[in-house]
């Protein structure tokens, strides 16, 4: 038999009123340019899991560090808490990151279809490192002296 779940049933911990997809601060995040467009956009920082990388462009730069731009589709639902009778806000967008001063790369299995299970983002040194781990195609790790949204478009309709 099924039991009716009451408000006061729900645990009292701050962490339940966190989205879903939301993870815990990342001090690494504060060194991304323009990040605030993500946060302002969901209302949080996402763990892009299920995301799909759909373009990839690597520049050669006068000097010597390449640079890359990932652009990435992430199509997800903010649900809203119980007292909006759990409505949902579509917070679906493309969103671009560029990557300059590339130190390091790992680029492999780009595919016709590249979702991403988790993208980790730490301190790498004085770099930034974030590993596009993936559920399907492609698999990276991209360590950089700086990593920038370069554009943040919604898909809500």
């Amino acid at each position: 038999m099924s039991r009716q779940v009451r408000p006061d049933d729900l645990p009292r911990s701050p962490f339940y009123l966190l989205p879903a997809m939301a993870k815990p601060e990342n001090p690494a995040l504060a060194r991304i340019g323009n990040a605030e467009l993500i946060r302002q956009h969901f209302g949080y920082w996402p763990s892009f899991h299920d995301a799909e990388i759909t373009k990839v462009i690597f520049e050669a730069n006068p000097g010597y560090w390449p640079s890359a731009t990932f652009s990435l589709n992430i199509s997800t639902k903010k649900t809203h808490t119980l007292a909006d009778a759990g409505s949902e806000t579509n917070t679906s967008c493309t969103l671009e990151l560029l990557f300059t001063d590339i130190q390091e790369l790992e680029f492999a299995d780009f595919s016709h279809q590249n979702v991403l299970y988790d993208l980790v983002i730490e301190e790498s040194a004085s770099n930034i490192k974030c590993t596009f781990d993936s559920s399907a195609g492609l698999d990276a790790v991209i360590v950089a002296r700086e990593v920038r949204v370069l554009s943040l478009t919604s898909l809500a309709q």
